[in-house]
């Protein structure tokens, strides 16, 4: 009696060794926190993108200081010499414009592009194939940029609030001067959270990079000045608009500078801050349904 030997039957798969992960399972609520680390290391790679406009934002944080400590007993006054203030507590309010500057940079070479890069580059099918929800997507590209904009906009403000009290002649003048502190915090996180959603609200409605970075730049720069000026030789609220302005006006108020208008003009700070939060809560509305649409149309989704 014959016997044949077994034969194996066609497409059997043997087993080459698999073994299931056995690494850290991250809880769902952290993945904005991934997204969040990679817009920081992709905007942190080169000079021009982020480094550069750090590096102003340092350099306008050491003149006020220096100006702070040489010119401290400096006074100025207004033409009608009714209104006085000194150079060292004029520095803090004053430098404002300039981190706001150094911000602005940011948002044409990062905050304008982040979520249309992703878009053109196909980085939503890398997200939202991953079970990446729309709201981490959200918070993770919005906290990405508040901690690139935080540098900038906050940490510089802080530091010349702190320079100043240092220059306290005595513990009743340290103690008057406290305030300081909240209130550079105050501005330096309005101006944070401006920078990191207005452009991002910009990048989110227009697919193409290049052209968001210009209706971004036009928005800021064009518009902003036209409002502006009509704002300010007709003494409405229209210039309130303007963000710069707006900006401007919220630190004069804070600080109680009212020695120099500037851009500002006679602008009303309550209706210069209602300004700035609804553009805040816009973008963040917009930047919110874009990517919501995006992703229920299939937009980059896995088939």
């Amino acid at each position: 009696m014959s016997t044949t030997p077994p034969v194996s039957p066609a497409g059997t798969i043997h087993d080459l060794g698999y073994k299931r992960y056995v690494g850290t399972r991250r809880s769902a609520g952290t993945r904005w926190l991934v997204i969040a680390r990679n817009q920081i290391s992709s905007s942190w790679k080169t000079w021009w993108r982020y480094k550069s406009s750090l590096a102003l934002a340092v350099i306008v944080t050491f003149i006020a200081g220096g100006v702070m400590f040489i010119l401290s007993d400096k006074v100025i006054r207004d033409f009608a010499g009714a209104a006085a203030t000194t150079m060292s507590d004029a520095a803090l309010p004053k430098s404002i414009q300039w981190y706001t500057r150094a911000a602005f940079l940011v948002s044409l070479t990062i905050g304008a592009r982040v979520v249309a890069g992703d878009l053109q580059s196909g980085a939503f099918t890398f997200y939202f194939s991953r079970s990446v929800r729309p709201r981490d997507y959200v918070i993770g590209k919005l906290g990405g940029m508040f901690a690139l904009m935080a540098p900038i906009n906050l940490a510089g403000p802080l530091l010349l609030a702190c320079a100043r009290l240092g220059l306290s002649q005595d513990v009743d003048q340290l103690i008057g001067s406290l305030m300081l502190v909240p209130k550079a915090i105050a501005i330096g996180l309005l101006g944070t959270l401006v920078f990191a959603t207005v452009p991002v609200a910009f990048s989110a409605l227009i697919a193409n990079g290049r052209y968001a970075i210009a209706l971004w730049g036009a928005y800021y720069l064009v518009f902003g000045f036209i409002v502006s000026m009509i704002g300010r030789h007709s003494d409405s609220w229209i210039g309130a608009l303007d963000l710069a302005t707006s900006l401007d006006a919220v630190a004069l108020q804070l600080f109680d500078l009212h020695l120099f208008t500037g851009r500002a003009g006679n602008l009303d700070p309550t209706v210069a801050l209602a300004s700035i939060l609804v553009h805040i809560a816009a973008a963040i509305a917009i930047v919110g349904y874009q990517v919501r649409s995006a992703h229920g149309s299939g937009v980059g989704g896995a088939s």
